[in-house]
């Protein structure tokens, strides 16, 4: 997979080795329990500077041929904000401490194991990062 980081000129790389401070990533896709209402994605902005969000999509595959599990609304996230995207129902809203929980309003899972992939992207298909479902957190100690 390659592509660039959102405002930087950062490679992606496959093992998702990256340094902390680089702006906006996926860190975590958590399959879990039996409804979609658990199952959720992080999307975080480690970077120092805010980062726009509005439009950009995440999605179960590569291609442009499918419809995206959630597009973002107008927005952006601060630095150091985190962005929870639940597959399920429930109203979104704005923690106190500006992180954001999100529902795409889906009836079933998307990530149901550790072989499907969520993948952050622009409209036009580029690529911004990937994940595995249920791969261990980019960041254990927190965001």
């Amino acid at each position: 997979m390659s592509g660039e980081w959102l405002g930087t000129d950062v490679p992606l790389h496959a093992q998702h080795e990256r340094p902390a401070g680089m702006g906006l990533h996926i860190c975590a896709v958590v399959p879990r329990g039996r409804g979609s209402s658990s199952e959720h994605v992080e999307v975080v902005n480690d970077g120092a500077a805010p980062v726009p969000v509005t439009g950009l999509e995440l999605t179960c595959c590569a291609g442009q041929d499918h419809e995206p599990v959630y597009t973002f609304p107008q927005g952006e996230l601060d630095a150091g904000e985190t962005a929870y995207i639940y597959s399920g129902t429930g109203k979104s809203h704005r923690l106190r401490n500006g992180d954001l929980i999100l529902y795409a309003g889906l009836q079933s899972r998307v990530w149901k194991d550790d072989s499907h992939v969520a993948y952050l992207r622009h409209p036009d298909g580029k690529i911004i990062d990937t994940m595995h479902a249920g791969r261990p957190s980019r960041h254990p100690d927190g965001h």
